[in-house]
C-alpha cells in the first residue's frame, strides 16, 4: 500500500509498505479520508519525535472496516472514525473516562506510531467510533482531532451560557471552538490574522472579530477585548496560537475569575508574574487532545448539523507536501484532507 512517511532526516515522502495485519482486538480500516493538522508540522519539524523512523504520518482518519482480528465483532464495511490516542482501558484515568491521560499506554497514532496517511490503518476496536451515514468521511477525519479537541477544551473551560469568550487563532481547531462555544450559549469574539479568517469566524458563530496580523503587537489585545466587553474582559480565553506574546495577552484579557485555556502544542514558554492571576482569581486550564466521549459528542453534533467542518482543500496522498506548505503559510481557511486512492 501507499503511505506518507516522515524519515529520520525529517523529509516526507510517499512509500510502498506492507498492508498491516490486524491482531487480536484490532481492526484493519480502509482509510477514506485523513486530516492534515498543524501538529503534523511539529512532527516534520522534529519537535515531536516518533518512537522510530520512518513513521506513517496522520492522526486524523476515517474509513470503513476492511478486516478484523480475533475477538472483534464489527462487520466489514462498517463506517468508523479513529480515536488516535491508544489507551489501556484499565488504569485509573481510563476508568474515569480520561483516555487521553492513560498512564499505561504511551502510543498515539500518527505521533509515535504509524498513523492514517495511508491506504490502510490498523487500530484497536476500542479506538473506533461508529460513524453515521450523515457525516461524510472528510468531516469525520477532522473531528477525530480538531472536532473532539474543540469539544474537550470547551468542556474543560467550565463555560456557561451567557458568558463571553475569546478564541485566539482561527485555524483548524479555532473555527470549531468558535462553533462549540457559540452552541453552548456564549458570545464569541474571534481573533484572526486575515480578513478571510475573520469572515470565516463570523459565518460560523462569532459575534465580533479582532484583526491582529502576524507581526502586530499583541499587547494591544487586552484593551481591544475590554473595549468590546464593557471593560470587564473575557470569561474564557481560548489560546490556539501559542507564542509567548499571545499567551501573555490572553491572560491579561481575562475578566475576574476568568479562565485561560491553553490548547495545542508550542515550543514557546509562558512568562508571567503570578499577580496577573492572583488579583483577579483567574485560572489556567490546560487541555490535551480529548476523550472518547468528546469524539462521540463531536460526531453527534456534526450529524445534527450543529458542528460544521469548513473544508479548504482535498488532496491525494502524494499531495501531502502541498498541504503542509499551505498550512505553514497560514493561508488555509478551515481544514485540509488527504483522500487515498
Amino acid at each position: 500500500m501507499r503511505a506518507i512517511q516522515v524519515q529520520e532526516d525529517l523529509t516526507v515522502r510517499s512509500s510502498d509498505v506492507q498492508v498491516p495485519e490486524p491482531g487480536p482486538g484490532e481492526v484493519l480500516v480502509k482509510v477514506r479520508a485523513a486530516g492534515v493538522c498543524g501538529t503534523d508540522l511539529h512532527i516534520v519539524d522534529g519537535m515531536i519525535k516518533p518512537d522510530a523512523y520512518p513513521m506513517t504520518l496522520g492522526h486524523e482518519a476515517a474509513g470503513v472496516v476492511e478486516q478484523v482480528g480475533p475477538g472483534v465483532g464489527l462487520a466489514a464495511g462498517t463506517r468508523v472514525a479513529v480515536f488516535n490516542k491508544l489507551f489501556c482501558g484499565a488504569c485509573e484515568q481510563c476508568l474515569l473516562g480520561r483516555q487521553n491521560l492513560c498512564t499505561a499506554e504511551p502510543g498515539q497514532l500518527g505521533f509515535n506510531r504509524d498513523g492514517g496517511d495511508a491506504e490502510y490503518l490498523v487500530a484497536p476496536q476500542r479506538n473506533l467510533a461508529i460513524l453515521p451515514d450523515t457525516v461524510d468521511f472528510a468531516a469525520a477525519a477532522v473531528l477525530t482531532c480538531a472536532g473532539m479537541t474543540a469539544v474537550h477544551a470547551t468542556r474543560m473551560s467550565g463555560l456557561q451560557s451567557g458568558q463571553t469568550v475569546v478564541v485566539n487563532g482561527i485555524g483548524g481547531v479555532g473555527i470549531l471552538v468558535v462553533q462549540v462555544a457559540a452552541q453552548a450559549g456564549a458570545t464569541v469574539i474571534a481573533v484572526a490574522d486575515s480578513d478571510g479568517k475573520a469572515d470565516l469566524a463570523s459565518r460560523h458563530g462569532a459575534a465580533d472579530t479582532i484583526m491582529l496580523s502576524q507581526g502586530d503587537n499583541y499587547s494591544a489585545l487586552p484593551e481591544a477585548v475590554r473595549s468590546r466587553t464593557g471593560g470587564r474582559g473575557a470569561d474564557v480565553f481560548f489560546e490556539l496560537v501559542g507564542t509567548t506574546d499571545t499567551m501573555t495577552a490572553g491572560i491579561r484579557s481575562l475578566a475576574p475569575r476568568g479562565r485561560f485555556v491553553s490548547t495545542g502544542y508550542t515550543d514557546q514558554s509562558l512568562q508571567i508574574h503570578p499577580i496577573d492571576f492572583i488579583l483577579s482569581e483567574a485560572s489556567l486550564v490546560s487541555t490535551v487532545a480529548a476523550t472518547r466521549t468528546d469524539l462521540n459528542d463531536a460526531i453527534a453534533m456534526a450529524a445534527a448539523g450543529t458542528l460544521t467542518v469548513p473544508l479548504a482543500g482535498s488532496y491525494p496522498l502524494d499531495g501531502i507536501v502541498d498541504a503542509l506548505s499551505a498550512l505553514r503559510s497560514r493561508s488555509v481557511l478551515g481544514r485540509q484532507v488527504l483522500v487515498p486512492g
